[in-house]
């Protein structure tokens, strides 16, 4: 069973405030997770830098400091689930939520907005369905027109 979650700490808001506010586009994500790999297909798609913290990183595991950076961003966001993504440092959803917005035409006007756009001005020319990006094993899922 999987273990509880230590309690968010001064140390973990801190880090992740500043990790929040260190990019135009920030995303707190896992190494080894499918719709984390989502969310930087779409944004590299698009031509969108962005910063990632992956708390499952090797690097965070001293005195588990990664958990402790998982449950201060959930206290931050409110969601369980990862990826979590911030534009100009504002809490925007997952990877889905992500997809859902670009296909909506709500994506497009926060990243202008944070300054956060493809160097082309055009979003690399991509015209395609975000959700080409999730896990294959999803192909059945009603999100994707293909």
């Amino acid at each position: 069973l999987p273990q509880p979650l230590p309690a968010p700490s001064d140390e973990g808001r801190a880090l992740v405030a500043r990790f929040v506010a260190s990019d135009k586009v920030a995303i707190v994500a896992m190494e080894s997770c499918e719709f984390c790999w989502t969310i930087f297909k779409l944004l590299r798609a698009i031509g969108v830098r962005y910063t990632v913290l992956n708390f499952d990183a090797l690097e965070y595991a001293p005195n588990n400091l990664g958990n402790v950076i998982r449950a201060s961003v959930q206290e931050l966001t409110g969601a369980v689930t990862f990826p979590q993504v911030f534009v100009n440092g504002e809490f925007i959803g997952g990877a889905a939520d992500a997809c859902i917005k670009w296909k909506k035409g709500e994506l497009q006007p926060l990243l202008e907005a944070a300054g956060a756009t493809a160097a082309d001005g055009e979003w690399n020319g991509y015209k395609g369905d975000p959700f080409e990006f999730l896990p294959k094993w999803m192909t059945k899922n009603p999100l994707r027109s293909k």
